[in-house]
């Protein structure tokens, strides 16, 4: 019997958390990026995919200027700063013009064995860092990318809005781990320890 109030208060407790958790109170999206990346922020991640393209695009069949002053107005008008870096991790702010700093984060993307997008979540903003493979269209201007398989790489930052996790996904999610943890929790009260062993004695 003791064993089964122990398993009913553990399970209760579990309801309550889990219950708890469908409504803005800690652990925070922001806060369990590392463990759990929320759909929210693959949604993110498709935008930024669609600026990397459009930039690309403007950049190979147009003037390439012209796709720089898209990075600017993607700035101002949706607030999603995008920033171009070569292999060696300096910054691109036009055709042929560079920093001289360099980003660490960048060209230790491009040097580890599988580049794969990284993301990231501090003080309210989303950062990811996207390498640029090289491809048949990017020889044109980067002749030195053959034999290389990625030629840099394109920094996004952006506010994200933490009440879209709540209102739907995060929602979904322990509201489906509430009723699993309910139907324990009643198959538990109705569990009587002892009783098959009794029965085994009285026959």
């Amino acid at each position: 019997m003791k064993l089964k109030i122990l398993f009913v208060v553990t399970l209760s407790l579990l309801i309550v958390v889990s219950s708890a958790q469908m409504f803005s109170v800690p652990p925070y999206v922001g806060d369990v990026y590392r463990l759990y990346k929320s759909g929210y922020f693959h949604e993110l991640d498709r935008g930024f995919s669609v600026i990397l393209e459009s930039f690309m695009a403007l950049k190979t069949m147009g003037r390439p200027e012209f796709a720089w002053v898209f990075l600017q107005d993607i700035e101002k008008r949706e607030g999603i700063s995008a920033a171009l870096y070569d292999r060696n991790g300096r910054r691109v702010f036009a055709p042929g013009l560079y920093s001289d700093e360099r980003d660490s984060d960048v060209r230790r993307l491009i040097e580890s064995v599988n580049p794969v997008m990284q993301g990231s979540v501090s003080g309210g903003r989303y950062r990811a860092v996207m390498p640029l493979r090289c491809e048949d269209r990017c020889r044109f201007c980067h002749q030195e990318c053959r034999g290389r398989g990625y030629i840099g790489a394109m920094i996004f930052e952006r506010d994200y809005d933490g009440h879209i996790y709540y209102s739907s996904e995060r929602v979904i999610i322990f509201l489906s781990l509430t009723v699993l943890l309910s139907i324990l929790l009643f198959l538990l009260l109705r569990w009587v320890p002892g009783r098959n062993v009794k029965e085994l004695f009285d026959k």
